[in-house]
């Protein structure tokens, strides 16, 4: 079929009815922008309104596929001599039509569904890759008010986070330090952006106090016959937190240093410094006589719960063949645990302790 001829026909019978195309959109429920498509040869009408569009042009189907009207047909009376051929050619070309178009729709609403759920999910994507909740666990650098509005500074994997309080933060309560200058640690529910580094703190409740002083201090040195020596000189140093331990910020490791030597007082300088042992990222460690053997062995308080003590060992009396061996121990004597408690477990047992005492004397009192 000729959509030319196919669109004039149209055009022509609408007229010569008085229908306007918004008339006849009207009458076949449709707009009038797509009959003007079909009078402009732009596309075909859908199979399923060839009927109706044939009764509102006074038409019969087979008048309408054959674009003519036939002579001498009374209004209403249906069509009986006009040939089949024509029309039925031209229905099939206009069924061939509409479900091409069908296609093309289909094709497009396919096309459009998976770009937007490919937008969904980039959308996902960025989303989680920009936006973080979690339960932040440490210090707080500082603290401000601007606008009204009540700030925290959090040190987040080398960003410092600007975290806006909510209701459920109690801003004035909240101290950085102890009188001693230790941190407060504080336990915080955030949300915060990754490329910003803002977000909000639902929730601020203190944890403890950190003990990130213990790596600016320096510590005693000790001294105890050690294997073969008659005197060992001994340190911890270069104190860290434990990346693993939970809590995190909680927990600190640190090297032991043993080595041999004379402290010259007016040099203020080790001479004749030997080194014997270094035990690194070690929670603590002392010396003791653990064999029994009349010499002592370094004991090692580890930081792994599956193997939590070690002890350093001497193979050879020989000075010039340092060779040691490790004992691994799952416990220690109550003693050497209280030798191995680090600073905070030390300050934990003497306020345990204190508010023990404070207890039994409220108790007698109340008898």
């Amino acid at each position: 079929m000729n959509k030319q001829q196919f669109g004039s026909f149209i055009a022509d019978t609408r007229k010569a009815a008085g229908l306007t195309q918004k008339a006849l959109a009207g009458r076949l429920h449709v707009t009038d922008k797509a009959v003007s498509k079909w009078e402009r040869a732009l596309s075909y009408p859908d199979v399923t309104l060839l009927e109706p569009l044939a009764e509102a042009l006074d038409l019969g189907v087979e008048e309408l596929m054959a674009c003519r009207r036939l002579e001498g047909k009374k209004e209403g009376e249906p069509v009986r001599n006009l040939k089949e051929e024509k029309p039925m050619q031209n229905l099939l070309e206009i069924s061939r039509e509409s479900l091409r178009s069908e296609r093309r729709k289909h094709v497009w609403q396919t096309a459009l569904a998976l770009a937007l759920m490919l937008a969904a999910a980039l959308g996902t994507i960025w989303y989680c890759g920009t936006y973080v909740s979690e339960e932040i666990v440490d210090g707080i650098i500082s603290k401000e008010t601007t606008g009204g509005e009540n700030y925290l500074y959090v040190d987040q994997e080398g960003h410092l986070l600007r975290l806006k309080c909510g209701e459920g933060v109690d801003f004035d309560s909240i101290a950085l330090k102890d009188e001693w200058g230790s941190d407060y640690i504080y336990t915080m529910n955030c949300r915060w952006n990754r490329r910003t580094c803002e977000g909000t703190v639902a929730s601020c409740n203190f944890h403890g106090v950190s003990l990130g002083g213990m790596m600016d201090v320096t510590y005693e040195t000790e001294t105890a016959p050690l294997f073969w020596y008659d005197e060992v000189h001994y340190v911890p140093e270069n104190y860290y937190p434990d990346p693993y331990a939970e809590p995190r910020g909680q927990v600190f490791l640190c090297d032991y240093r043993f080595w041999t030597g004379t402290w010259d007082v007016n040099a203020f300088q080790w001479k004749d410094e030997e080194r014997v042992l270094l035990i690194e990222d070690c929670i603590s460690a002392t010396v003791a006589d653990i064999d029994q053997d009349g010499h002592n062995e370094v004991v090692v308080r580890t930081r792994w719960p599956e193997k939590p003590y070690a002890v350093y060992d001497w193979v050879s009396n020989d000075f010039s063949d340092k060779q040691y061996s490790i004992l691994w121990l799952d416990s220690v004597s109550p003693e050497l645990r209280e030798r191995l408690m680090t600073v905070s477990e030390s300050m934990e047992k003497a306020d345990r302790e204190l508010r023990e005492v404070h207890g039994e004397e409220e108790d007698t009192v109340i008898r």
